[in-house]
C-alpha cells in the first residue's frame, strides 16, 4: 500500500500548525525545500522532537557535496533526504554513502530528467532503491504529469520503489493509485485546504480504500 507523504512548504509555525491537524493520516512529513531556505535544520530538528515516530524527509535536492549534504540531514534527525537525478554519479555515490552509514534513505527526484528510464536504470545501479516522478511547480501550471512516466518505469522496472509529487490532488488517485507508487506526495492539496485535517483524511482514506481487495 501506498504512504501518503505531505509536504511542508511554508514557515516553520504554520508548518507544525498543520502537523498537528494531519498526523493521524500521514505516514511522512516532508520539511520542504522552501521550509529548509527558512528555517534549515532547526526545522527537521523540531518536528523530529515533537513527532519522535514520524518518519521525515528533508528536501534538500542535494547536487553537489552529497556525502557531506546527506549528513547534515540526517545528523538533524531526518529518516531520508533527496538528492537531484540530474546530479553526478559522484554526488549521488556521496549521499547513499551517508545514507548507509547512518542507516537512512535517499529519495531520487527525477525532475527535469530528459529519458527517466534510462537514468533510472543507471541510478539503480549505483545502489538507488526510491524514485520520485516529479513535476516542477513552475510546471504544474502548464498541467504537465508525470503519470505517463510513472507507468513507463512501472512497467518496465516491477519491483523499483516509485514516488509521485507536483500538484498531485484527490481526483487524480484514481490515476495515480492503479501504478503502484510506494509514495504519494502531497503539498499546497491538503497544506492550502480550508481543512487540512480533514482533506489528509480523505487522502488516506482514498488510499486505504484501492489497498482492498
Amino acid at each position: 500500500m501506498a504512504k501518503l507523504q505531505i509536504a511542508l512548504d511554508s514557515d516553520l509555525s504554520t508548518a507544525q500548525d498543520i502537523l498537528k491537524q494531519v498526523h493521524p493520516f500521514v505516514d511522512i512529513a516532508e520539511i520542504g525545500t522552501p521550509l529548509i531556505f527558512r528555517d534549515g535544520m532547526k526545522a527537521v530538528r523540531q518536528v523530529r522532537a515533537a513527532w519522535s515516530r514520524l518518519e521525515l524527509v528533508a528536501d534538500l535536492k542535494i547536487m553537489d557535496a552529497g556525502e557531506a549534504e546527506a549528513d547534515i540531514a540526517f545528523e538533524a534527525g531526518a529518516d531520508c533526504a533527496t538528492v537531484m537525478a540530474l546530479a553526478s554519479d559522484a554526488t549521488i555515490t556521496g549521499a547513499l554513502r551517508s545514507a548507509r552509514h547512518h542507516q537512512k534513505r535517499i529519495m531520487v527526484d527525477m525532475m527535469q530528467v530528459a529519458d527517466p528510464l534510462r537514468r533510472a536504470r543507471e541510478l539503480l545501479a549505483l545502489g538507488c532503491d526510491l524514485l520520485c516522478l516529479h513535476t516542477a511547480h513552475d510546471l504544474q501550471a502548464e498541467h504537465a504529469s508525470p503519470y505517463a512516466q510513472l507507468a513507463q518505469l512501472r512497467r518496465a522496472l516491477p519491483q523499483t520503489g516509485l514516488a509521485i509529487a507536483g500538484g498531485v490532488k484527490l481526483p487524480a488517485l484514481d490515476d495515480i493509485l492503479p501504478l503502484a507508487p510506494q509514495v504519494i506526495i502531497v503539498g499546497s492539496a491538503i497544506t492550502s485546504a480550508a481543512e487540512p485535517g480533514k482533506t489528509a483524511r480523505q487522502f488516506h482514506e482514498r488510499i486505504h480504500e484501492h489497498a482492498i481487495p
